[in-house]
């Protein structure tokens, strides 16, 4: 659907020889504010430059919008602009960057009397300040009254142009859709983007503000990216149809697009039967999150001296029922990732720290018991440093509502490794037994980055497949450091 024309205003231009620090005031349907110059208040040392005729055009875009635009101030290395509304004193409300011809103030009211103050530095040199008369904002008013004196052309304002119109919407709407607010930041370009992409007009856009936002949403978490206008529309029409939102997101994380895209499923809610359905496993083993870092689930319950594995939560945003959510990021070794896949091969369920660690079972633990050497590989991975960091989910912040998350856990063939005997406590510093296990997708993206010091028998955890060097700590095993 085509955008639809913007509506004409009345606008008034003028252009008159000041200094190359230039001034502009918006009049806001006040009558009072025609046919008066503007007021000049020097700043204290400044100095006079060169004057040049410069051309300032306001307009009123909204109820609560002001727009003023200016040609460009030559040499000006930054503007400043401020704001006058009592009983509020001056404040700066902006700082566009030297290109900048304009400036949209959305924080308006009505029934309040601004004043607006600009200046320009040119060549490190503060020039004279221009302050607007005072004015009133109305109600109803759509279109700017001039501002300009004797003399002023009446000229049309420039088009708005659809970039443009979708800023404004979103601007409108964005803090009155309140699960939005969290991460809105973050969030902000997906929903222009998707609101671009959608080819509807200003009226649609409103409308439709939450049904895009929402989309905009699944697609920024699960893809990365906006959606195209065909994926949009498919997301329209799920929520017209009532699907609900948990099963929109598991639907697009487990779809083969994104697959193609990322190689892996995102991590997505559903029940455990659905899980052991899709995965293709019997352990009754409720949510995985974080497969492959350090700690059970993302919960870092390793002891605070080992700083480089804790989780640190970041990202927050919240979903439209106003679940929390948040990415983390945690510390990774080989040994976590091996431990948690051979817990999740094990039926039996008697697998070493595979249901938290117990400390008798871990003093008599030994090389033929399931998940053993994998956790002793593990916990001498984290006491040695020899791992590195990850960023893991979305998931729920909550520890309750994250046991229903799942990451990836389709089985691929696991990458060589290797681990130590052991004997409760014991464990000599040879590596010696290889792997034999599997993996999951979940953990198969678990690369470790250049620079990441990882036991020497496990090179294919690499990034780059490659040691730069190794080496023999004495007492140690061997260890490797990737290229």
């Amino acid at each position: 659907m085509p955008a639809t024309p913007p509506i004409a205003r009345a606008v008034s231009s003028f252009a008159v020889a000041i200094p190359f620090v230039c001034a502009f005031g918006v009049a806001a349907g006040h009558a009072g504010a025609q046919g008066r110059e503007p007021v000049q208040r020097p700043i204290p040392g400044a100095k006079d430059i060169e004057a040049a005729p410069i051309t300032v055009t306001t307009r009123q875009t909204g109820p609560t919008e002001i727009t003023v635009t200016w040609t460009a101030v030559p040499g000006a290395q930054s503007y400043f602009i401020g704001r006058h509304a009592p009983p509020d004193g001056w404040r700066r409300v902006n700082t566009p960057t030297p290109a900048a011809t304009r400036y949209v103030d959305r924080d308006v009211q009505v029934g309040r009397t601004y004043r607006y103050q600009v200046s320009a530095i040119v060549s490190g040199v503060a020039g004279r300040r221009f302050t607007s008369d005072s004015v009133v904002v109305e109600e109803g008013i759509v279109a700017v009254a001039g501002g300009g004196g004797e003399g002023e052309a009446e000229a049309a304002a420039p088009a708005e142009s659809r970039a443009e119109m979708i800023e404004r919407v979103y601007g409108l709407r964005a803090r009155s859709v309140g699960w939005w607010t969290r991460g809105a930041g973050r969030a902000r370009p997906f929903w222009i983007a998707t609101a671009d992409v959608s080819g509807f007009d200003e009226a649609e856009l409103t409308r439709r503000w939450t049904e895009i936002a929402i989309a905009a949403q699944l697609y920024q978490h699960i893809f990365l990216r906006p959606p195209t206008k065909d994926e949009l529309m498919r997301q329209l029409q799920a929520q017209v149809q009532g699907v609900p939102y948990d099963t929109q997101w598991r639907t697009l994380a487990q779809s083969a697009k994104r697959e193609r895209e990322h190689g892996i499923f995102a991590p997505a809610p559903m029940t455990l039967q659905q899980a052991q359905g899709l995965f293709g496993w019997r352990n009754p083993r409720p949510g995985e999150q974080c497969f492959g870092g350090l700690g059970p689930g993302c919960t870092g319950t390793i002891p605070p001296v080992f700083e480089w594995v804790q989780p640190r939560w970041e990202a927050y945003f919240n979903l439209p029922d106003g679940t929390e959510m948040a990415y983390v990021n945690i510390g990774v070794a080989v040994g976590s990732i091996m431990h948690d896949n051979a817990c999740l091969d094990d039926r039996t369920g008697s697998g070493v720290a595979c249901s938290g660690w117990v400390a008798i079972q871990d003093i008599t633990k030994h090389s033929g018991v399931p998940a053993a050497m994998e956790w002793n590989k593990a916990a001498w991975n984290v006491i040695d440093g020899r791992g590195w960091r990850h960023t893991f989910g979305p998931y729920p912040v909550d520890l309750t509502l994250r046991r229903k998350w799942y990451d990836d856990l389709r089985p691929v063939p696991a990458r060589r490794a290797h681990m130590a005997k052991v004997l409760g406590t014991l464990t000599l510093p040879i590596h010696d037994q290889p792997y034999r296990g599997q993996e999951r997708k979940g953990s198969a993206v678990l690369s470790a980055p250049p620079g990441t010091t990882i036991d020497g028998g496990d090179v294919s955890y690499c990034k780059s497949k490659r040691f730069k060097r190794t080496e023999s700590p004495l007492g140690k095993a061997p260890s490797g450091i990737c290229w």
